[in-house]
């Protein structure tokens, strides 16, 4: 989940020159979005999208009355659609991360035209953190879907400088979806422990974070560019799945302490789920207050405010 800098040694006239021209060439609206590309100030080429040693936090699948509640657990981070009144809405504090990709080998949520329009609105955006390309891409099934994620990293590395590409994998294979071979700029690994039958609830299998982990080092994923994806759901009320289980206290504890001790302060790390999603998640973290579900929150605030 990132973004590192490049040094180039210009003269002071070149680089006026280059600035010039890039803005003006940047500032002429594209006949074809029906609007003109951000005006604001610009976000800094090879800025880093975090400090050093800083962690950005975000939990998907969030409306925007949620974000105020978001903000107060001490996420820094939303995800929203390439909108212009959803980036408005966006509290302040808090930057946008596009979601813009397909799930496994289905389509993706913007044709590459559409995607190009929207990285010229929001590519110097500095709301924009960065472009959630693709969710559980599935390279055995669609061996295709990887020239599509590297087509679409390259575009905005030339065309959002400062912003992170983003992809989140699952158990399948890797190799195919690397930072090298596909161009992202930070890679979520998703193993969710609290999984199995009723009776099996006692005890989460966190040593699916190892072999996750592990299957991303044969890879060749450095663990420098991997976001934790930390379970924060369960299915008991979904109408599809049912394995798994929203975790514990104790659980997810020990579900954060073994990320922890793998990925020490990642630049991203990701909350899945907050919303609802009426076949995978339900009850989510924003459910998970006290009460008839675990108090998560509680947790989760201390950990990103801490």
């Amino acid at each position: 989940m990132y973004v590192w800098s490049v040094r180039f040694r210009i003269t002071a006239v070149a680089a006026a020159v280059a600035l010039t021209a890039g803005l003006l060439l940047y500032l002429r609206a594209d006949p074809s979005s029906g609007h003109e590309p951000y005006r604001g100030p610009l976000a800094s080429p090879g800025t880093p999208a975090t400090k050093p040693g800083g962690t950005r936090r975000i939990a998907l699948n969030s409306e925007p009355a949620d974000h105020p509640r978001l903000r107060a657990l001490g996420y820094d981070l939303v995800d929203v659609k390439p909108d212009d009144a959803l980036v408005a809405g966006i509290p302040s504090g808090m930057r946008a991360m596009l979601w813009v990709g397909n799930f496994t080998c289905g389509d993706f949520e913007l044709d590459f035209a559409s995607f190009k329009r929207a990285v010229r609105r929001f590519g110097r955006d500095p709301r924009v953190y960065g472009w959630y390309l693709s969710d559980e891409p599935n390279p055995g099934e669609c061996p295709g879907i990887p020239e599509e994620i590297r087509r679409r990293a390259d575009h905005l590395r030339r065309n959002a400088p400062g912003q992170i590409s983003f992809i989140s994998l699952t158990d399948w294979p890797m190799r195919p979806l690397t930072p090298e071979n596909v161009g992202v700029d930070l890679v979520g690994l998703d193993p969710y422990p609290c999984k199995g039958s009723a009776q099996t609830r006692e005890h989460c299998d966190i040593g699916a974070i190892d072999r996750m982990v592990r299957m991303a080092d044969a890879a060749g994923i450095p663990r420098s560019r991997v976001a934790p994806v930390l379970q924060t759901f369960g299915q008991s009320c979904s109408k599809g799945d049912k394995q798994y289980w929203l975790p514990t206290q104790t659980q997810f504890r020990k579900i954060l302490a073994r990320w922890d001790a793998l990925i020490p302060r990642p630049s991203l790390e990701i909350s899945y789920s907050w919303g609802h999603q009426d076949e995978w998640a339900c009850p989510t973290l924003a459910d998970a207050a006290g009460g008839d579900h675990p108090d998560l929150q509680s947790i989760i605030k201390a950990r990103n405010t801490g």
